[in-house]
């Protein structure tokens, strides 16, 4: 591995950490799209492979960089650093730490994109077929909650608080919004022979939780499990109906890893990467 590539993985995890995971993954939706553009425009996926997915806005790197950085700044708040009064939660992925000027919250980023860079090569030469950067970034975030958020894979609820409260209607919801959403996802992807194009659009569309819209959904699961199983059967209605899984999946996975915790261990890149080698393993 070239020596620049792991230097660019350094500044992409830094650059991540500076700007927040969730900012940074936005901006690889919206390098994504200039990217499937480019490359059914002109057939060249550099800018895809070098820039949306590569050691600039790679989730694999940048975002894993902004949670780790955001779990060692939570950390050091427990610990009792001041860090220039700024109020930290290590399971915070949104929030930019450039304002925190603290030189080690941005090593960590870099490092971690490093680490981020090595493991996703490692997953790729095993051969496995699954959705690496999405492996890449639950392995990480693995890493940041046992390493640096130094607690327990799982949350720790109260007593008497019930981790699993799903009305009726609440699953329904869930499973039809997903059921949508995957069916037009599968639909375009097919079309358009790309299955990551609704992905992208669900990670531009994350801005909307900066806005007043601060309950807007999140849905990359849905959309990145619809096109890999739309691209394995051939089938709209097949990648609908995983559509209806992965959204329920999600929901009580979260309520496993994100509920009382300390740091951030990505719900939608679970489901990606459990969906992804059910589409590339098993149905193929």
């Amino acid at each position: 591995m070239e020596l620049a590539l792991i230097l660019a993985a350094f500044g992409g995890g830094l650059f991540g950490a500076a700007i927040g995971g969730t900012i940074s993954f936005i901006f690889t939706g919206l390098m994504a799209l200039v990217g499937i553009a480019i490359n059914l425009s002109i057939g060249d996926a550099s800018f895809l492979n070098t820039v949306a997915f590569g050691p600039f806005f790679g989730p694999h790197i940048a975002f894993v960089g902004g949670v780790a950085a955001a779990a060692y700044a939570g950390l050091k708040k427990c610990e009792g650093a001041e860090l220039n009064e700024y109020t930290i939660d290590g399971a915070d992925c949104a929030t930019p730490l450039f304002a925190i000027k603290d030189p080690m919250i941005l090593l960590v980023g870099g490092i971690f994109g490093v680490l981020g860079l090595l493991i996703n090569n490692m997953l790729i030469n095993t051969g496995i077929a699954i959705d690496t950067i999405a492996t890449t970034v639950v392995i990480m975030g693995i890493a940041s909650r046992l390493l640096i958020g130094k607690q327990g894979l799982f949350g720790a609820y109260p007593s008497g608080e019930k981790k699993f409260d799903f009305s009726p209607r609440y699953i329904v919801y869930t499973a039809l919004w997903g059921f949508g959403l995957a069916a037009v996802t599968s639909y375009a992807a097919l079309a358009i022979n790309v299955n990551s194009i609704g992905w992208a659009i669900s990670a531009v569309s994350l801005l909307f939780l900066f806005t007043k819209a601060n309950n807007f959904v999140v849905s990359h699961h849905v959309t990145m499990v619809a096109g890999y199983i739309a691209f394995a059967t051939g089938s709209v209605l097949i990648g609908a109906v995983s559509g209806a899984v992965s959204s329920m999946a999600g929901e009580y996975i979260n309520r496993w890893t994100n509920t009382h915790v300390k740091s951030h261990l990505d719900m939608p890149a679970i489901v990606i990467a459990l969906g992804s080698f059910v589409a590339l393993t098993l149905l193929n």
